[in-house]
């Protein structure tokens, strides 16, 4: 069985914006307050300890993107490789990160630099849509996940030293990226000494995110880390031949970004047994192929060419898969087919496989990979007929 990875849950985030200091308080500076058309313009303190002035407020939030890959790269990001992995979204939906690690009040932080405007997009939408999170950020505050802040001990409009500078929590903002602990401007990046962009957000535009991350992978080298954010979709397989249908049952299955297949444990419960079988010994394949399989297999025995099939040889029947070089499930997925005398029959080349066998299989109806012209796999059978026996 493949062993199912979970993608990241992505909740709705409450965001908090660091308030308003009372007026009883002897601050002489606040936090601005959030506001359904922003936030207000008082000054906010720099790294520096210098005052940055208000500016304008970046407004409401002009779209909203559903973030679908992460990707995180051990140096940055170089020119064809951007092409690259622009040109797998529509354009407009990335956004550039400058990850890396800082010293928070001596505690090692994951932190991003981002276009406030920009990444704003891709995050959460009681996140994204809250204009004082990203005015803030754009304005030299820090914002922090709620885990972060707990594991910091710190809060709202509490002061840090970030790599030795000091600065304000200006806001609590889960951004439903893995392992990102806090986000600043790229302003601040530079300050910092954050990298130049190692990081890019991607969204599909697509009800299924999987085709994108597995063309990220492809796009980037092993050592890269590449997050699914969403879970991938279900996708539906059956025979559509009434009886065939009714016997085999409806398959759901995932296509991992691993480009691994997991199916719905309940169908593989019902309908994936193991079996002795003359010749090869114990199969594990689809319930409904045995009779017809034995019945193969003892005729096979019958006309003396049980020689002819070695079982040490006997590479499977059951494995949740996509056909090679293709989107598209196996039959070996639906436990319907089985690969025989693999060492002198691989794919793409014409094989040994005895051809009294080959005719039996298919008098009891199953298709022989060896007679497929562009793309020959001479170890392979698979059920073509479902037969009453």
């Amino acid at each position: 069985m493949i062993t199912r990875v979970k993608a990241p849950r992505i909740a709705g985030a409450l965001v908090v914006l660091a308030a308003a200091t009372t007026a009883c308080s002897s601050q002489a500076s606040r936090v601005p307050l959030t506001r359904a058309n922003g936030v207000n313009s008082a000054s906010v303190p720099n790294l520096d300890g210098g005052d940055s002035g208000g500016g304008p407020s970046l407004g409401p939030l002009d779209q909203r993107l559903v973030a679908d890959v992460l990707v995180r790269l051990p140096a940055p990001l170089q020119p064809p490789q951007a092409q690259q992995l622009n040109g797998l979204v529509p354009p407009g939906r990335t956004a550039l990160l400058r990850t890396g690690t800082v010293s928070i009040n001596g505690q090692n932080v994951t932190v991003a630099g981002v276009d406030a405007a920009v990444f704003r997009r891709f995050t959460p939408q009681n996140t994204a849509e809250v204009t004082g999170v990203w005015d803030n950020v754009a304005k030299g505050y820090l914002a922090l996940s709620y885990d972060a802040a707990k594991r910091l001990s710190v809060g709202l409009n509490d002061k840090v030293t970030v790599n030795g500078y000091a600065t304000q929590v200006g806001a609590l903002a889960d951004t439903g990226l893995p392992d990102l602990d806090a986000v600043v401007s790229n302003q601040i990046a530079d300050r910092l000494g954050l990298p130049a962009p190692n990081g890019l957000v991607l969204s599909g535009g697509k009800d299924d995110p999987t085709p994108l991350v597995i063309g990220v992978r492809k796009a980037v080298a092993k050592d890269a880390r590449v997050d699914l954010l969403r879970e991938p979709a279900d996708r539906m397989s059956f025979f559509n031949v009434g009886d065939a249908r009714r016997r085999l049952g409806t398959l759901t299955y995932q296509l991992m970004p691993d480009g691994s297949v997991h199916l719905d444990p309940n169908w593989v419960a019902a309908n994936i047994v193991t079996q002795q079988v003359p010749i090869i010994g114990r199969m594990t394949c689809h319930r409904a192929m045995f009779p017809q399989l034995i019945k193969a297999l003892s005729e096979i025995q019958a006309a003396g060419l049980a020689d002819k099939i070695h079982p040490e040889q006997y590479e499977g029947c059951y494995y949740p898969k996509l056909i090679e070089d293709t989107d598209h499930i196996s039959m070996h997925a639906w436990g319907l087919a089985f690969d025989l005398n693999t060492a002198t029959n691989q794919r793409l080349t014409h094989g040994d496989m005895d051809p009294g066998v080959v005719a039996i299989f298919k008098k009891w109806g199953f298709r022989w990979g060896g007679d497929w012209h562009d793309t020959p796999d001479p170890m392979h059978f698979e059920m073509a007929a479902l037969l009453n026996v």
